[in-house]
């Protein structure tokens, strides 16, 4: 259990972060860290799952650790999409947004129930950017 990051596509567009029964801050830093990493390895926008689906209790801080991570974030950071029908989780998300990301221009960070969903918000972000 804990968190995983793989590509999502051949195409390198989407990571997707699953997080999976307990988890601690250091994964979610290392985890954070990782997917950075591959983003700056394109020359395209990246978007971003975070799967909350089959996520225990965050642990405490872990809004912190968002603020940090979400600083450094590479400038070919497309948007985000998390996935989560936990009431609490979506909760610390939405206050994350609602916190952190207010004084960006436009929105572009979700919370959905599903991968559908998901993939159906990052396909208009595509298209809104043009990538394929």
């Amino acid at each position: 259990m804990g968190i995983t990051v793989a590509w999502e596509d051949e195409q390198q567009t989407i990571i997707r972060l699953t997080y999976e029964g307990v988890w601690e801050n250091e994964e979610f830093r290392n985890s954070s860290y990782q997917s950075m990493v591959m983003m700056r390895s394109v020359n395209h926008p990246v978007y971003v799952i975070n799967d909350f689906t089959k996520s225990e209790m965050p642990p405490l801080g872990v809004l912190w650790q968002a603020r940090s991570t979400n600083q450094m974030r590479p400038s070919n950071w497309g948007g985000g999409v998390a996935i989560t029908s936990d009431s609490v989780i979506r909760s610390l998300i939405d206050v994350f947004i609602h916190v952190y990301m207010l004084s960006r221009q436009q929105r572009d960070q979700f919370v959905v129930s599903t991968n559908e969903a998901a993939l159906e918000i990052i396909a208009r972000l595509k298209r809104e950017n043009r990538v394929s």
